[in-house]
C-alpha cells in the first residue's frame, strides 16, 4: 500500500463505477450512457479469452475491426489497458494476456 493516489487509480475507479451503474441499468430500458470505444474493445477482447486467460494478438484485433473500430482505436485501447495492468501484450505482439 501506499500513502499517495495517482491520476490514473483515480481515472480507473470513476470508470469502473460508470460501468457498474450501466450494469445496474441492464436491460431495463433505460437509456444507458455511450461507452468509450476503449471500454467496448476491452470487452470484445475479454469475450475471446480463453482459460489460459490469453488471447491470440490478431484474433482480437480482427475482432474488433469487424465490429467496427480502426486499427488505431484498437492500439490505444492496448495500451490504455497495458498502462492499468489489466493486461499485457508480448514483445512480438502475438498474445494479450490478462494480469
Amino acid at each position: 500500500m501506499v500513502d499517495t493516489v495517482e491520476k490514473e487509480d483515480v481515472n480507473e475507479a470513476i470508470r469502473l463505477m460508470e460501468m457498474s451503474k450501466d450494469s445496474l441499468l441492464g436491460d431495463k430500458g433505460q437509456t444507458a450512457r455511450t461507452q468509450r470505444p476503449a471500454d467496448v474493445i476491452f470487452a470484445t477482447v475479454r469475450e475471446l479469452v480463453s482459460e489460459s486467460r490469453s488471447v491470440r494478438f490478431s484474433e482480437a484485433e480482427q475482432r474488433c475491426i469487424s465490429r467496427g473500430f480502426t486499427p488505431a482505436q484498437f492500439q490505444a485501447a492496448l495500451d490504455e489497458y497495458e498502462e492499468l495492468n489489466v493486461w499485457q501484450v508480448n514483445t512480438a505482439r502475438t498474445r494479450i494476456t490478462f494480469v
